[in-house]
């Protein structure tokens, strides 16, 4: 009974009734991006790497916005720990706002892209292909950024069980438009690569409808205000939210630049790339819950006035994480070749280049993965306690300076390749994961000072 009560096995099982169902949202989210994959690698190499490049240089974009619009998370859940549930409900009103004004220069950056990668050299045939599926998966940006703001809503909320059971209920919905539209069955015309970005769409847009409508069900206990002061609201968003997304921009940036520069080493470093990113993606997921749930816990026990807590909060989140991806690294370690066999026919001999590199990338991924975890249940827990600009910084200096520059020069002038570029990434996630470590150390251990003359003057008050 004494373990059950502790603190620390309280915080576990409250991290867990969070973490859990986010987790398995981000696994189903990440389970579609699989599934396209590997719907869209049967129509061969080019159209896998067209596709995984596609999708990635989206993916820079969504998951960059999604970080300003991360700050709705934080904001309400400090704003519940303070017991303001009207205030929470305005800062979601004012994330929608921030939400529709990204959506139109968003989408006329994806249709810029094709011609600047025709630019660094790409074979005019993969370009067209990229093209295609860019133009196809662009409709759906407004509805991904509206459903990322109503999802943090909810998070905030801890009303986490809805958050994963319609990613989970979208799974077999994006299989079956895949396979509708890349193939051309029920009398569809089969597009090809571009068909995987339609489905992405429409099941963007009908996540967006499906958090709608149970927040118009809920909405006597989970608000959403577009009334008076939800513009107030904004600068905060911005304040909180602009460095998050510069730090998320600066992480994903550097995969997805490795991959434009695989791109230029050729198709199959490509292709390799993206496959292998592609698993590292799938186990990514659960301490991305994780960190997701950091952040919310940190903010509402810091809200409800209880440093301690919120400190107990993001350490054991972190130490959830990097266990879950001690265990990652060995299956990616252990298992490379099946993994690769899921997403393409290891005895095609047209596919044996792109093999033989990702065998060799899944050594390095294995090898970064308790970093990764690491690195993103921290800068998680460092937004609950608001702080953003320094790990911003962390990031340009680890993921750029160190890891993308130092990837670049082991992979061009001196010759490694696919494996030098992902050597220079491996370094960057370490110096980031361990910075962002003490970075957080230094910042509970600041809160807890803080409050301590607030806790004396209590305690005398009561004497």
């Amino acid at each position: 009974m004494a373990i059950a009560r502790s603190p620390i096995a309280v915080e576990i099982r409250a991290t867990l009734a969070v973490a859990t169902p986010l987790a398995a949202a981000n696994l189903a989210q990440m389970t579609m991006q699989v599934t396209n994959a590997v719907m869209v690698g049967r129509l061969g190499t080019v159209a896998l790497a067209a596709a995984g490049l596609g999708n990635a240089l989206n993916a820079t974009l969504l998951m960059t916005s999604q970080g300003l619009l991360t700050a709705v998370a934080p904001l309400a859940a400090h704003a519940i720990g303070a017991g303001n549930h009207r205030a929470a409900g305005r800062i979601a009103g004012g994330g929608l706002i921030v939400a529709a004004a990204l959506a139109a220069p968003m989408i006329a950056i994806l249709a810029g892209l094709p011609p600047l990668l025709s630019s660094l050299g790409y074979e005019p045939g993969l370009v067209a292909e990229i093209g295609r599926f860019l133009w196809a998966i662009s409709w759906g940006i407004p509805g991904f950024l509206g459903a990322a703001v109503l999802r943090f809503r909810l998070i905030a909320a801890f009303c986490t069980r809805i958050v994963m059971v319609v990613p989970l209920l979208a799974v077999p919905l994006n299989f079956v438009l895949n396979w509708v539209l890349i193939f051309g069955h029920w009398g569809m015309p089969a597009l090809g690569s571009a068909s995987s970005g339609y489905a992405s769409a429409i099941v963007q847009w009908l996540t967006l409808f499906s958090f709608a409508a149970y927040l118009l069900i809920a909405k006597a206990r989970i608000s959403v205000s577009m009334g008076r002061g939800v513009l107030r609201q904004i600068p905060g968003i911005l304040r909180l939210g602009l460095p998050i997304a510069a730090m998320r921009g600066l992480e994903i940036g550097m995969f997805v630049m490795t991959g434009v520069m695989m791109g230029v080493i050729g198709a199959d470093a490509l292709g390799a790339h993206q496959l292998v990113f592609n698993v590292a993606g799938v186990c990514f997921m659960v301490p991305l819950g994780l960190a997701q749930a950091a952040t919310v816990r940190v903010a509402y026990q810091l809200g409800a006035g209880a440093p301690s807590a919120a400190r107990r909060a993001a350490y054991v989140g972190l130490t959830m994480g990097v266990s879950f991806m001690a265990a990652a690294a060995v299956l990616l370690w252990t298992t490379p070749r099946p993994l690769v066999g899921f997403y393409l026919d290891l005895a095609d001999p047209a596919n044996a280049g792109t093999v033989a590199i990702a065998l060799q990338l899944f050594v390095i991924a294995a090898l970064f993965q308790l970093f990764d975890g690491a690195q993103v249940i921290a800068a998680g827990a460092l937004r609950g306690y608001r702080d953003t600009a320094v790990p911003m910084l962390i990031a340009a200096i680890g993921y750029w300076a160190i890891g993308f520059a130092g990837g670049c020069l082991l992979a061009f002038p001196l010759g490694y390749g696919a494996l030098g570029l992902w050597s220079g990434l491996a370094v960057g996630l370490a110096v980031v994961a361990v910075s962002l470590t003490l970075r957080l150390q230094s910042r509970a251990r600041s809160q807890l000072r803080a409050a301590e003359p607030m806790v004396l003057a209590a305690s005398e008050l009561r004497a």
